[in-house]
Formats: structure tokens, sequence, C-alpha cells
């Protein structure tokens, strides 16, 4: 029944089979952690098996079957198996990607990034442009005024201060 109820769900399975056997504290733990997540009738309903079975699994009476054994652990780790470290902290809240820090990302921000990047890209190239303009104005206008100003206006160059006489 897990198996079938399962099968949409690509390379979970097949993956589910080379995970390493997990000692009996580590299933209690993996047990125990799906029982938080979800409620308990919640977790017996998604996995597809009675309470007693799940009690069977918790005390290593019965072998769970590989692909329970995977969704307990992305329960409990809150990640796919086969994912790098990268992904450790992150996990799903409802129908939102949490980060480690708390912040959530829902399939909406996600879709936006995108969108929002090419903004940022169109934003920063218009502002070396205008920088460009301003800068060529500036050179502009200090070759008009030439020797009006004569530098004097310059900070780094101030003009010469007028002597006064001695008493």
């Amino acid at each position: 029944m897990f198996r079938r109820r399962f099968a949409h769900v690509p390379g979970v399975i097949d993956m589910a089979r080379y995970l390493p056997e997990p000692t009996s504290d580590e299933l209690r733990n993996l047990i125990d952690a799906a029982v938080r997540a979800v409620t308990l009738p919640a977790a017996l309903a998604i996995l597809g098996v009675h309470r007693t079975t799940l009690m069977r699994w918790r005390t290593g009476k019965v072998r769970i079957p590989p692909a329970a054994l995977a969704l307990l652990r992305v329960w409990s780790e809150g990640r796919l198996p086969g994912m790098s470290e990268d992904w450790r902290g992150f996990r799903f809240n409802g129908d939102a990607l949490v980060g480690p820090t708390g912040q959530r990302y829902t399939v909406r921000d996600i879709n936006a990034w995108h969108w929002k990047d090419q903004a940022l890209d169109a934003h920063q190239r218009r502002i070396k442009q205008l920088e460009k303009i301003v800068f060529d104005q500036a050179r502009r206008l200090d070759a008009m005024s030439g020797a009006a100003n004569d530098g004097h206006d310059n900070p780094a160059n101030p003009p010469p201060r007028p002597k006064t006489a001695a008493r």
C-alpha cells in the first residue's frame, strides 16, 4: 500500500533502498519526530498504516519499509535524502519553505526571484548610464569654466592667503 501511495514520487523510493538501516533509538526518534511534525492520525493516514503497525516499527518488532523510512527521515530532518549539507536548517512549514533564520518563502516569493533579479540588473545598468552622463557633464563644465575659475574652487588646492602688514 505504501509503495502504491508514493509511486508518483520519482526517485524517493529508489533512494530509500540505499539508506543505512537505522538503530532502534534512531528509529524511535524518527517516528516521534514524525508524530510531532504532524499529528498521530495524520502520520498514520500519510504512512497508510494502523497505529499498531507504527508501534511495531517503533519497537523494532517489524522491519520498516524503505520508503516509509525515507519519509520519516524527511519529516525528522526536514530535507530529502541526497540533498547537500547546504540545505541543513531549511524545512517546510505548511506551504512555505523556512530558512535557518526563520525567514519564510512561499511559492509566490520563489517565483518572483527571477523577475526581481532581472529588475535589479536593469536598475544597475541604468545607474551606470546616469553616472556616466553626470561625470561627462561635470567634465564639460570644468572645461568650459577653464581660466575663469583657475582652479581656486578646488578644496584640495585653496587660494593663497593674503599677506598681512607687520606691526
